[in-house]
């Protein structure tokens, strides 16, 4: 009911301000213990932009309608009015709070992370840019039907960036410290982030990555522990305008052994009427056991 009250708000911003997007139809796969099933998905995206003066109004949708289960997400990233001035910025409405640094593992998120986008939050937010921090940010938003608190600087020091930040709002909304870094070490770009949940029984959580470039394509890897260890390793080359392959494997354990797994490839052929994209997953748990995820799109720009 509240994504379909969204909905004319949404239509009427779309319309209002320049815009540009996709339109996806996609048939999504699965096979698992001998049965397969076929899940066609409508989805696409939406971005919206104008500015005037020191204002700015932005949306970025994702809206994604799933025919075989008849589920429908508006799939809001950012719905934001913002305004800059000398020294500082504030905005109202909804998108993402930024405070992880590691890119393909979630070890803390405030909301749960989505494969193609990041989801944004509700409230507000005021940034400062004071010496000796490149950013001082202040935010109120909405996690999980609580109020949620968070205060991040950022700066740069002997050549590494770092962040602090401290989230905190009643159960069950997050409360934690956390700090992360980014540096480079010649060809590899090395970061980390660790946190200290204040009021979970395993209060520690962290995770180191390094990227660079092998050949034409971006090669990042990845270790954390949140719960229990996790590992992730990805590869993306484009080849030429017209193709881009993407690769990505991951795995989850603990004390009682192999959790969770999974890879992925995707083949993407890029062409002026709109874009294929072939896809092949594979993953396991102890509940369902292997499972394929084969899935093919078709995707026109507007």
């Amino acid at each position: 009911m509240r994504t379909a009250a969204l909905l004319p708000w949404l239509l009427g911003l779309a319309l209002a301000l320049e815009t540009s997007g996709s339109l996806e139809v996609r048939l999504e796969g699965r096979y698992a213990r001998g049965a397969f099933a076929l899940e066609p998905v409508y989805a696409g995206s939406l971005l919206a932009s104008e500015a005037w003066g020191g204002g700015l109004a932005e949306a970025a949708l994702y809206p994604r309608w799933n025919l075989a289960t008849q589920t429908f997400d508006a799939g809001i990233s950012k719905l934001e009015l913002s305004f800059a001035g000398p020294g500082y910025a504030l905005g109202a409405g909804a998108s993402p709070e930024p405070t992880a640094v590691l890119r393909l593992l979630p070890v803390y998120p405030l909301a749960p992370p989505r494969p193609d986008h990041a989801p944004g939050l509700w409230g507000g937010w005021l940034e400062f840019y004071p010496d000796p921090f490149t950013r001082l940010r202040l935010a109120l938003r909405r996690v999980q039907d609580r109020p949620l608190g968070l205060l991040r600087a950022d700066g740069r020091l002997a050549g590494v960036d770092y962040q602090l930040a401290a989230v905190y709002g009643p159960e069950p909304a997050p409360a934690a410290l956390g700090a992360g870094a980014t540096a480079r070490l010649g060809p590899w770009v090395v970061y980390g982030e660790g946190w200290r949940d204040l009021r979970a029984a395993d209060p520690w959580r962290g995770g180191v990555g390094a990227s660079r470039y092998l050949g034409d394509g971006l090669f990042t890897a990845e270790a954390a522990y949140s719960g229990g260890w996790q590992i992730a390793v990805a590869y993306g080359r484009q080849a030429g305008d017209d193709w881009a392959v993407d690769a990505l494997a991951r795995l989850n354990a603990d004390g009682a052994g192999v959790r969770s797994a999974g890879a992925f490839l995707r083949l993407s052929r890029f062409g002026d009427e709109g874009d294929v994209l072939l896809g092949l997953g594979l993953g396991y748990d102890a509940a369902a056991g292997v499972v394929w995820l084969p899935s093919l799109a078709t995707r026109v720009y507007f």
